[in-house]
């Protein structure tokens, strides 16, 4: 299988963030709450949608829905908007007729000639998709793109037959990536606001999105108080953020993780990744690199802060390249709680809503792909640290919250899940082939196997049409198997849809997936299994991966 080095750098950039290890508003913040003047309209079953910034027109979408894309929710976080909390959207007088997405967020892209800088910060728009029905208060499912915080954008997730077969609302949102959307330095905090000074931006660009939906959802027949938050990868970690964040109190009411974690960067480290970028943008700007920390040194707060937003979306990206990631989300005591994860331990610090956290079973295998190890180890090494690593990281992120929430009598259901599909000899059946594969000695069934992000297409119901697989399609969603995987899908996208409407994923027809057990070293069953064969879905609870 060939992948393109576009897909190669994402996936190696979602893979290593899902396995490495009350708020007091201050005065002069409440743009970030304010709304603009106009009113969103009820649902009348057409393309044609009031909302409060404006009138939006949608258009016919695949499986007999509507979709509307674009919808700005933010205004462009530019110039002294630049590392504030979001600010409401201009107003618009002529209907917006989006047919494509907007730009992705600024961000690093690697392609076939190099890396480049792609992007746009006029980039805080959301996507919608629904069933062309008559229907109201319909659940509505809020979904936060991968990418480990620094990459990717709401385009590939398609919600078309997701919000047909679920009969729901879908909303795909984009929100500041990288240091522009976790960023934190003395300078940014001198004088501001809780919000402005937390350093966690993009968090709040997703609250932003979630209050658009708020006040506007029911123009397109969504119920604003039934709205299920999901993500994966980085977007997984995102919605566990929000789960912690006293400003996102009442704005959602589900949660779905897929493949995240938690666990915040404290503001030291933050502080100081923000200097080096400031000596970095002196050093490309002509200072001498040995004089740039004496030189950011001397400068006031006030100069740190104008210099910092005078820097073009280029330059700023530029002074960057090939430092190391920056930190992202901040427990900063304001916008994210300061406890970090550990505000699980304690029910009046997070948002207690029935959840679903689930993972793949060999997540790790794509890591060791992509840094070339099949190259290099033995079918049987290489297995045995696929899984190895895996479980590790499973253990600190989805057992670890789960146990922690679960101990709570107040705590709503929490339903886990481990997506087995893909994985090697499961039960003497292999989904990937193990005729061919990357080297003579590795078939593709060994190499990836239930790789990370696999689940998701199944979980959307895009099999063999997810752009961030094209590369694999000829091998992974086969003909002969694809009856298995749209078994699969369909048993996915039912417990999901069940789970919006009711925080139980139970539903007629399903076999029964049973909560998260209270006790510690309990043996009850934990994980619901999703497989399938090539002609029919697997679907049974288990204590742990088989």
């Amino acid at each position: 299988m060939k992948l393109t080095k576009t897909v190669r750098m994402f996936f190696l950039a979602i893979l290593i963030v899902a396995l490495s290890p009350v708020l007091n508003l201050a005065a002069g913040n409440g743009d970030f709450l304010n709304l603009n003047a106009g009113a969103a309209s009820s649902w009348e079953g057409t393309a044609m949608v009031s909302t409060t910034p404006g009138r939006v027109k949608g258009f016919a979408d695949s499986f007999k829905t509507w979709s509307w894309k674009a919808i700005p929710y933010a205004r462009p976080p530019v110039g002294d908007l630049r590392w504030k909390a979001p600010q409401a959207p201009d107003s618009w007088s002529e209907t917006r007729q989006e047919t494509e997405f907007c730009s992705m967020c600024p961000q690093f892209s690697t392609t076939e000639t190099g890396t480049i800088i792609a992007g746009s910060e006029d980039c805080l728009c959301l996507n919608i998709w629904r069933p062309q029905s008559a229907e109201i208060n319909l659940p509505v499912y809020f979904w936060i793109h991968g990418g480990s915080n620094v990459q990717g954008s709401a385009d590939p997730y398609i919600g078309a037959t997701m919000a047909s077969r679920s009969n729901m609302v879908i909303v795909t949102i984009n929100y500041r990536l990288g240091p522009l959307g976790w960023f934190t330095h003395p300078a940014l905090r001198d004088g501001e606001n809780a919000l402005n000074s937390s350093g966690n931006y993009a968090t709040m660009d997703m609250i932003k999105a979630l209050e658009w939906v708020r006040d506007n959802i029911a123009a397109f027949g969504g119920n604003p108080q039934n709205v299920t938050i999901a993500g994966q990868s980085a977007g997984g970690i995102n919605v566990l953020t929000l789960m912690i964040s006293p400003v996102a109190k009442d704005l959602f009411h589900r949660v779905i993780s897929q493949s995240g974690g938690l666990e915040p960067a404290s503001q030291k480290d933050g502080d100081d990744y923000a200097n080096t970028v400031i000596e970095a943008l002196l050093v490309r700007d002509g200072t001498p690199e040995k004089s740039a920390r004496s030189a950011r040194e001397g400068m006031s707060f006030a100069e740190i802060r104008t210099y910092l937003r005078s820097k073009t979306m280029e330059e700023f990206f530029t002074a960057i390249s090939g430092m190391k990631r920056n930190p992202a989300v901040f427990n900063d005591g304001a916008v994210i709680d300061k406890d970090g994860a550990n505000a699980f331990d304690d029910p009046a610090k997070y948002h207690q809503v029935p959840v679903i956290i689930g993972s793949t079973s060999e997540e790790g295998k794509l890591f060791m792909y992509l840094g070339g190890l099949h190259k290099y180890l033995g079918n049987g090494l290489y297995q045995w640290i696929g899984k190895s690593v895996t479980q590790i990281g499973r253990q600190n992120g989805l057992d670890k919250i789960a146990q922690k929430m679960s101990a709570h009598e107040s705590q709503p259901g929490v339903y886990c899940y481990i997506f087995e599909y893909g994985q090697y000899n499961r039960n003497g059946y292999n989904a990937w082939p193990t005729d061919s594969g990357p080297t003579d000695k590795m078939s593709w069934a060994i190499a990836l196997g239930s790789f990370h992000a696999l689940d998701v297409p199944f979980n959307f119901g895009l099999i063999g049409s997810f752009p961030l697989f094209a590369d694999a399609t000829d091998y992974l969603f086969r003909e002969d198997n694809r009856q298995g995987q749209l078994a699969l899908s369909d048993a996915m996208i039912a417990y999901t849809a069940q789970f919006a409407r009711t925080g139980n994923p139970n539903g007629a027809g399903l076999p029964e997936w049973t909560k998260w057990p209270a006790g510690k070293r309990s043996r009850e069953p934990k994980f619901m299994l999703f497989d399938a064969n090539d002609t029919k879905a697997i679907l049974k609870m288990a204590t742990d991966v088989e």
